[in-house]
């Protein structure tokens, strides 16, 4: 009997967060509950004592008022929408093996042809630690460096123009390398793709003589980078700094260099991020969409940039004071070079009304402008948007 009990706590405590929104290592940024009170402690009041298996609900959600996608003068519209809702589930089984699983329950779970997982599956790897090092295997988030681009969706309002047309977690292999404490080398080699060449990019390439050239992948279809994750001063100051390419044909590849600096300060986190691709076949698809190309046709020789700055301000406990912008670059040759340039910006404050529960609400405007050069023939748009709304990660167990 007193087992039945403990198992309908432990049911009650996992179905009741399910339940509500059924009726109506990413290491994050700034002020992270990392004592957070599991809901499970709460209904059972027993005391945990293993990490083995924490359940967490990352769930973003707001009220939205939004100009559509052309000028400020096209009529504002409303809505109630779902940003973020994923599924977390992690653990140290013993004092060597690891492992994590985030599933999207916001996104379909297409299932690509390459690596048999489904789309909306971010990450399903197993980990195992050695003294110096440490191995990842299974579907993994690839390590591009910066610090925007590892923040934990939940917490991003909006994502540079770059970051926001990134497909990021594909199946592969980390192997990690700590030569001293508090600095960190990773070499990584993943899927480049998920599914078929032709699915992936197309089956020709338009390039500076704006004539379709036939393309076709290579056999064996690779991604490789190398990644510094430094901290000095105690964690105060830390880098990431990553590069790398990945196969696109057998002439044709895509490389990025990726970089960035937080600063940890006792009621502010700041950091600066850089970030630059160049793909021999636009893999991105952002140029590509701009200039409305046929379907299995993508622009070749692509260059971006994406430069990134955000700060979080605890003015007071409880309440945060957040600050973000981003400048991005477009440039292709079938576009006469530099032909987009592309502003962000936005301003939210938060208020996180309980010590013990990573739960904020926040009132946030947005605003985005795009600009394109008039030899691309394109029309420069802005786009705004006021939201109010919850951001909670719910740890279940």
């Amino acid at each position: 009997m007193q087992g039945m009990k403990k198992f309908a706590i432990l049911a009650a405590s996992i179905l009741l967060p399910l339940l509500a929104y059924a009726q109506g290592g990413n290491t994050g940024m700034g002020f992270e509950m990392n004592g957070q009170e599991s809901l499970f402690e709460r209904l059972s009041a027993l005391e945990r004592r293993s990490d083995a298996f924490n359940l967490y609900i990352n769930f973003a959600g707001s009220y939205q008022a939004a100009n559509g996608d052309e000028t400020f003068t096209e009529p504002w519209n409303g809505k109630f929408t779902a940003r973020d809702l994923r599924l977390e589930i992690k653990g140290t089984l013993t004092d060597r093996i690891y492992y994590r699983m985030r599933q999207k329950l916001n996104q379909p779970a297409l299932t690509g042809s390459f690596d048999s997982f489904a789309a909306s599956m971010d990450l399903m790897m197993v980990g195992y630690r050695f003294r110096h090092f440490a191995v990842e295997a299974g579907k993994i988030c690839q390590h591009w460096g910066g610090f925007d681009y590892d923040e934990n969706p939940m917490y991003i309002y909006q994502y540079s123009d770059l970051i926001n047309h990134m497909d990021i977690f594909f199946a592969g292999v980390d192997l990690y390398w700590m030569p001293i404490p508090l600095h960190e080398f990773v070499f990584e080699i993943t899927n480049p793709q998920t599914s078929s060449f032709e699915q992936s990019y197309g089956s020709s390439v338009l390039g500076a003589g704006m004539v379709p050239k036939g393309v076709s992948g290579v056999r064996f279809p690779v991604n490789v980078l190398a990644n510094w994750n430094g901290n000095f001063r105690n964690g105060i100051v830390q880098t990431r700094v990553a590069a790398g390419f990945m196969t696109q044909t057998p002439e044709l590849t895509a490389r990025l260099v990726n970089g960035g600096v937080k600063f940890n300060l006792p009621t502010l986190k700041w950091y600066v991020d850089y970030m630059f691709e160049a793909d021999g076949i636009d893999r991105l698809g952002l140029a590509s969409g701009d200039f409305s190309l046929p379907t299995g046709t993508r622009l070749g020789d692509v260059t971006y940039t994406s430069l990134i700055t955000k700060a979080m301000w605890q003015f007071i406990p409880g309440w945060n004071l957040v600050a973000k912008a981003s400048y991005d670059t477009v440039s292709a040759a079938a576009g006469g070079g530099r032909y987009r340039t592309g502003f962000m910006g936005l301003t939210s404050l938060e208020y996180m009304p309980d010590p013990t529960q990573d739960f904020r609400i926040f009132l946030c405007a947005t605003l985005h402008r795009i600009m394109f050069t008039p030899a691309s023939g394109l029309d420069s748009f802005n786009t705004g948007r006021v939201e109010i709304g919850i951001m909670y990660r719910i740890k279940c167990y």
